[in-house]
């Protein structure tokens, strides 16, 4: 048998290997309807032969996004979606043997990568009432701590971070040399940002994807932020090309078209509250925590349900940990979608 790294060969993955392109997609948190159709015809209509034949060229785009968010172009790593930026994150900076602190449950990919460059997992737990205390986080950074994962807002449960919350833990991060990563994938539908964070501290690293709002999941660009020094190091584990033309194309021009986010912005809006005031009406217990995204506590089974509406080409987040297993998650979109959903959830749960 050939050498296999260990750490990869005792991963265990899981995967969803069954198409999803004919069903309403409410269970990863994309946009389920995607940009406006005259946007992306635009867009598309600028996309030449000769601009496919050519390695992708980044500058501009690094530039462009300096602009946007008032930073110097040498503070900013493009990626090939948030999933390279978690990977460039450990290859980089993960020591084994390290602790990695995060609250749990969290996005999966974390935990994936922390294994597979051998480091140590140390969860902060959400109790039943979905929240984790401050001093449970601050006490899980020590010595032994190399990383510490937030995300702002934590997708599926949890609160969104709060100011002196975030100070607190980078300080007591710092005087333990370690990390922090503040990964803000659903920033548009969280505005609250900390990425002034990277101008006051050395150890802090902001996490962004155009994956979300910004709809282009499939194109995989997303970009870390960070002090100049990080970032150089970040760049030296980087390929040659790590994000390709039509990702490139799609990003400068929603960056260059502010009102396509904000007509995006104003669609989820819309339509979460659509759900939401179902949601209420009919008594349903339910945790919405700023994200584009909603708990909902079934009256059935979540696996049952799951299995129900997909039947009605509908597809939703099921968990298999203990506090969640009472509670499916629906990723919210325009108003159409949310009627559609709520019409066939109520069907099944009451069918």
């Amino acid at each position: 048998m050939y050498y296999v790294n260990p750490n990869i060969k005792n991963l265990y993955r899981t995967s969803y290997n069954e198409s999803r392109k004919d069903y309403i997609r409410l269970d990863m948190n994309e946009n389920p309807e995607g940009l406006p159709v005259q946007f992306f015809e635009q867009v598309m209509g600028s996309i030449t032969p000769e601009y496919v034949a050519m390695y992708p060229e980044m500058t501009s785009l690094v530039e462009q996004l300096a602009g946007y968010l008032d930073c110097e172009p040498s503070s900013i790593c493009l990626t090939n979606g948030s999933d390279d930026a978690i990977r460039l994150l450990f290859e980089v900076f993960g020591e084994s043997g390290k602790k990695v602190v995060s609250v749990s449950p969290s996005f999966e990919m974390y935990s994936v990568y922390m294994k597979m460059y051998g480091m140590i997992h140390a969860p902060v737990i959400f109790n039943d009432d979905f929240e984790v205390s401050l001093d449970s986080v601050l006490d899980s950074i020590d010595s032994d701590t190399g990383i510490v994962v937030l995300l702002n807002p934590n997708s599926p449960i949890g609160s969104p971070w709060q100011e002196h919350e975030v100070r607190e833990i980078i300080k007591k991060a710092h005087e333990n040399c370690a990390l922090v990563v503040i990964d803000e994938a659903y920033h548009y539908f969280s505005p609250k940002t900390f990425i002034h964070c990277t101008n006051e501290y050395d150890n802090v690293l902001i996490f962004r994807t155009f994956s979300k709002m910004l709809s282009i999941a499939g194109c995989r660009i997303g970009y870390i932020i960070s002090n100049e020094e990080l970032v150089s190091e970040i760049k030296k584990a980087c390929s040659t090309y790590p994000v390709n033309c039509f990702a490139i194309k799609f990003a400068e021009k929603i960056l260059g078209n502010p009102q396509i986010i904000d007509a995006l912005t104003e669609i989820e809006r819309q339509g979460r509250e659509y759900l939401l005031d179902k949601l209420k009406k009919h008594g349903y217990e339910y945790h919405f925590n700023s994200g584009n995204y909603v708990l909902i506590k079934s009256k059935k089974d979540p696996k049952q349900i799951f299995s129900l509406l997909k039947e009605k080409n509908i597809l939703i987040k099921t968990y298999n940990q203990p506090v969640l297993t009472d509670w499916i998650r629906v990723t919210t979109g325009s108003i159409d979608v949310m009627r559609i959903f709520w019409e066939q959830f109520e069907s099944v749960e009451n069918g």
